[in-house]
């Protein structure tokens, strides 16, 4: 299934286009490239991500999945990813999670179930982390998928110059507006980026080409860093 075909038919089950057609496009063209494995996807709302990742892998062919984690209440989105993606005929390739808390909860329990005499056997080759765009929780949770990822894999961040005081859907409740104001007014998922990703050990240099730039040098098992329009991924 073309990303062009993804796109049309997500307008006609009624889909919020919250991942555009041109970003689902990087997405898709990114799966088709990498070639993963096993993907991880924190945060699929709708299931539109999750539609453009699912068709790149049916283009591939072959037996990767995609297990996909957010809360409880994407349950009741309309339409919801459950919905959507077996409309598009998708959902024998994704498995979703849903969390009653936080994905870092289920990131936990994945790792436990990994984890044999001290050591976690990694099951992903790329992660997609679009979920909390907290510094609380994605901070956490990249150094917990970190665990997951295979050599050469590959974790990319969206929103990274997103803010709760600029979001439209939170900046009036009162959560957000309790919220000191460094807090509201700093892309948190930037900070993870610069003060947590980009030094760790185990990432390649950052390259940006066109809209999603991959690091051509980072072919020695080291985890990959990707800058996009719409974010920026790291990986092994």
């Amino acid at each position: 299934m073309s990303p062009e075909l993804v796109t049309q038919r997500l307008v006609d089950v009624g889909c919020p286009q919250l991942t555009t057609p041109d970003e689902g496009k990087q997405l898709y063209d990114f799966v088709l490239e990498q070639k993963p494995e096993g993907i991880l996807e924190l945060g699929f709302a709708h299931g539109s991500s999750t539609a453009y990742l699912a068709a790149a892998l049916l283009e591939l062919g072959g037996d990767a999945r995609i297990t996909s984690i957010d809360r409880e209440d994407a349950r009741e989105r309309v339409p919801n990813a459950e919905t959507v993606l077996r409309q598009l005929e998708l959902d024998e390739r994704v498995d979703l999670v849903y969390a009653h808390t936080s994905y870092t909860w289920e990131l936990m329990k994945l790792i436990q179930a990994r984890t044999a005499n001290a050591r976690t056997e990694p099951l992903f080759d790329f992660a997609f982390i679009d979920g909390a765009h907290s510094w609380e929780t994605d901070g956490l949770a990249f150094f917990l998928v970190d665990k997951l990822l295979r050599p050469g894999g590959s974790i990319l961040f969206d929103d990274v110059h997103w803010t709760f005081g600029n979001s439209a859907a939170l900046k009036n409740t009162d959560k957000v507006r309790r919220m000191p104001e460094d807090e509201r007014t700093t892309p948190q998922v930037m900070k993870v980026v610069s003060l947590l990703a980009l030094q760790h050990p185990s990432y390649g240099n950052l390259r940006v080409s066109g809209n999603l730039g991959l690091d051509p040098e980072a072919r020695d098992g080291r985890k990959r860093l990707v800058l996009a329009a719409f974010c920026w991924s790291f990986g092994q």
